[in-house]
């Protein structure tokens, strides 16, 4: 759980992908969508973080995401990769994949 723009900062400069979940407490479709990416990204091996939205406004301000759910990819400070409001399961398997040849 990420509780400050801090500790984003710091997983945003990391040499890794690291996914970042936005969602808040009263959103169904976050928490029922959260399991099915945790476990995706648990197989690819990643780093996978959450932010609540409702409890750390500013981060999500930050981030430019006004509505939840919402998942963004960094790698080395940039964001790579962004989905608000809907989250394609399968877009984002194409996409981690074509990011992954690239990183490699």
């Amino acid at each position: 759980m990420i509780n400050s723009i801090d500790d984003l900062n710091a997983i945003k400069d990391m040499n890794a992908l690291s996914f970042v979940y936005f969602k808040n407490d009263k959103c169904s479709v976050c928490d029922s969508l959260m399991p099915q990416i945790q476990k995706l990204i648990n197989n690819w091996g990643e780093q996978f973080y959450i932010v609540d939205c409702f409890a750390n406004p500013d981060i999500a301000a930050q981030n430019l995401v006004m509505s939840v759910p919402a998942l963004k990819v960094f790698y080395a400070g940039q964001e790579v990769i962004s989905m608000i409001r809907f989250v394609d399961l399968a877009k984002l398997q194409a996409e981690y994949e074509r990011i992954k040849n690239l990183i490699d």
